[in-house]
């Protein structure tokens, strides 16, 4: 049908409710995929970040310290939004 010169459909409540329902369920999926791709590129980067340490290191040089700051730090980054163990939360870049 056309109303004020735009196409509608008619729908009975319970439908529109189940529609209702699936958007929102659509914007909470694609929320989720978009804070998993955020972590995947964290993920990415600190990978990146400890094949250049090992890189750099000479053959009887320890590494350990240096890698364990870049997994430290992981672990202190969360999703954005969501409160760290120390209670901080992490800056959008």
């Amino acid at each position: 049908m056309v109303v004020d010169g735009r196409e509608m459909i008619a729908v009975r409540p319970a439908d529109f409710d189940r529609l209702d329902a699936s958007r929102r369920q659509v914007g909470a999926r694609s929320a989720r995929a978009t804070r998993m791709h955020q972590q995947l590129q964290d993920a990415r980067a600190r990978l990146a970040r400890v094949e250049s340490i090992l890189a750099e290191a000479g053959p009887a040089e320890c590494v350990c310290e240096q890698i364990a700051a870049v997994v430290q730090h992981s672990e202190r980054v969360t999703p954005a939004g969501s409160p760290t163990k120390t209670g901080l939360r992490r800056q959008r870049r």
